[in-house]
């Protein structure tokens, strides 16, 4: 999970810079850097909580059942 969040951090860091940048030389608005801050710890926020849910599911379908109803 780390190794998946740590690629989530670098990944959104080039794509929020990357867009502030665009946004930058085609409308002259400067996007601060605590709202890049912001977005991206947005972003990965919700990478972790959606990188969790996977994990869950995934341990869940490699359960075994202890009864059997019938």
């Amino acid at each position: 999970m780390k190794k998946i969040l740590l690629r989530t951090f670098l990944i959104a860091v080039v794509v929020v810079n990357l867009l502030a940048w665009l946004v930058n030389y085609y409308s002259d608005v400067t996007i601060a850097y605590l709202f890049r801050f912001a977005l991206i710890m947005g972003i990965m926020f919700i990478s972790t909580i959606f990188t969790g849910a996977a994990l869950l599911l995934g341990f869940l379908d490699t359960e075994e059942r202890t009864s059997h109803p019938e």
